[in-house]
């Protein structure tokens, strides 16, 4: 799976600062030896250090490595799952909700001078612009997250 470079950059320095965690994926790079293959990166401070260094090594990638699979492990596996059917859940009532606000409103309403009838109008317009922001800020959560 193509990561960022920070990602990458974050992922390695906290399995060097947590050395008991257990990561079941690799961190591969493109290049690191020289050619143009992925190579794994070593949780190491030297390697990390060379990538902090090096803005050369921008293309990286987890691959998995399910050898050994620990209690802790599956239950985090199995939140990422669970977040993946929920936030979709999320995503599909967020826009259901836009969608029907956005058609119950009427932009001819907008000029109207009676002022209960403009007011609902702006009312409906506030909660569908409310409701399309939470979509947008909600897609941008998983799309940086890889969810």
């Amino acid at each position: 799976m193509p990561i960022s470079r920070e990602l990458a950059l974050k992922i390695l320095k906290y399995l060097l600062d947590n050395p008991s965690f257990y990561f079941p994926f690799l961190v591969m790079c493109k290049g690191l030896d020289g050619s143009d293959d992925f190579v794994e990166v070593a949780v190491q401070k030297d390697d990390l250090e060379l990538l902090l260094n090096n803005e050369d090594y921008q293309i990286f990638e987890l691959w998995e490595n399910l050898q050994t699979l620990k209690e802790d492990t599956i239950e985090l596996m199995s939140k990422g799952f669970l977040d993946k059917i929920v936030y979709n859940d999320a995503l599909n009532q967020i826009e259901t909700a836009a969608k029907e606000y956005r058609n119950l409103w009427k932009r001819d309403v907008c000029e109207s001078v009676k002022i209960e009838e403009y007011g609902f109008n702006e009312f409906l317009g506030g909660k569908a612009e409310g409701f399309e922001e939470s979509l947008e800020i909600l897609k941008e959560h998983m799309s940086k997250n890889n969810i």
